[in-house]
């Protein structure tokens, strides 16, 4: 089996691994600290195609599938697991679900902008974070024909304070008699629509630079073009978003886990303990061991189901497998690396515990259930 990355994605792991170097590694503890999304750097990654890696070329994306989108998520990932939730919101929970159900004149209004990253998108699927969204849908009768209004709360939206739109999966009133049930709608949301409110989330433990947000609806209305896909269909949009939200997770707790190796063993061949370094010490080298055999088991599981994905197969079990092995990965790892710097991992000196509380928010995000099929 010839297993390895083509030239193209060895140059987009590079060109990605040199720009978290340069634009990102700098700023990540303070931009952490003070819970601020950096447009102006996303804005860079949108200048160098990251925002549209997955898309065909015709549709004003990069043409590189998946599986690079995958590649740069975890490179960005090992200096900022924010910044790489911003763009995984942006490509898998925005951008997807219009380019694959997007009306006719929705695409033409926004999808090459959203490609380019011209504009940038966010949204939250229904059931992530083990809570369905509170959104409510009633259809309304217009002077100029059908459309929606919105009421309800959709919390923990990753790039939502800087979004400039929203993909919202809202749950629609019950049908009339015996056989009522509920089903989702999904619709865009343009930022500065009369009814919405962008709520900053936070005091956050993880992805605190992510620019996560809680969007409240009141009132908010909608015309019919704004939704995506046919009424009802949201729930098998989820559950289809469902695999490359599932490994792209993956692919940010791969990095997570990388990210935390590296610094451990730069650490540990520094400090020198009993007239050697530490990294000599044989409980030491077998945590550092563990480590990057998590980082590498990580990363492949990723790329793998990437990869299915771009070949056409696309497979829910080892985008869940790959998520759930990674996360649990990332939170372990970040803990050995914490033990391993002792007490200064216990600081903010130092990017490890940064790592863990990003790890434990990917855990968080990947805990996401199924909706039920309606």
């Amino acid at each position: 089996m010839k297993f390895g990355f083509t030239e193209e994605q060895e140059m987009i792991r590079e060109m990605a691994a040199r720009f978290a170097e340069r634009e990102i590694r700098q700023q990540a503890g303070s931009l952490d600290e003070s819970e601020r999304f950096d447009r102006p750097v996303y804005d860079r990654m949108a200048e160098l195609g990251f925002t549209g890696l997955p898309w065909p070329e015709s549709e004003g994306g990069s043409g590189a599938g998946f599986l690079s989108l995958t590649i740069v998520l975890e490179e960005l990932s090992i200096v900022n697991a924010s910044m790489a939730a911003a763009l995984w919101s942006h490509v898998c929970l925005a951008a997807w679900p219009i380019y694959r159900f997007g009306q006719r004149e929705l695409k033409l209004r926004y999808w090459r902008k959203l490609a380019e990253g011209q504009l940038l998108g966010a949204g939250m699927l229904p059931q992530m974070l083990g809570e369905r969204s509170s959104l409510r849908v009633g259809v309304i009768a217009w002077a100029d024909g059908d459309g929606y209004v919105l009421e309800g709360l959709q919390k923990y939206v990753f790039g939502g304070t800087e979004a400039d739109v929203f993909v919202v999966y809202a749950l629609m009133g019950e049908e009339k008699g015996a056989n009522r049930r509920k089903r989702y709608h999904v619709f865009l949301v343009e930022k500065g629509s009369a009814g919405l409110e962008i709520i900053p989330a936070a005091r956050k433990l993880g992805l605190r630079s992510s620019g996560m947000a809680h969007l409240k609806f009141e009132q908010c209305r909608l015309v019919r073009a704004q939704r995506i896909g046919r009424e009802g269909q949201g729930g098998a949009i989820a559950r289809m978003a469902e695999v490359r939200v599932r490994y792209g997770l993956a692919a940010i707790a791969a990095g997570i886990v990388n990210g935390a190796s590296a610094s451990a063993l730069v650490y540990a061949q520094e400090r020198n303990q009993f007239g050697k370094p530490i990294a000599r010490h044989q409980a030491i080298a077998f945590a550092l061991a563990d480590m990057h055999m998590a980082a590498e088991a990580s990363k492949l599981l990723a790329y793998q189901a990437a990869w299915r994905e771009d070949e056409g197969l696309a497979d829910e079990d080892r985008a869940v497998r790959a998520l759930h092995y990674a996360a649990d990965a990332a939170v372990k790892s970040a803990i050995q690396a914490i033990q391993i710097f002792g007490g200064y991992g216990y600081t903010k000196d130092y990017p490890v515990e940064r790592y863990l509380r990003d790890a434990k928010a990917v855990q968080l995000a990947g805990g996401l259930g199924s909706v039920r099929r309606r």
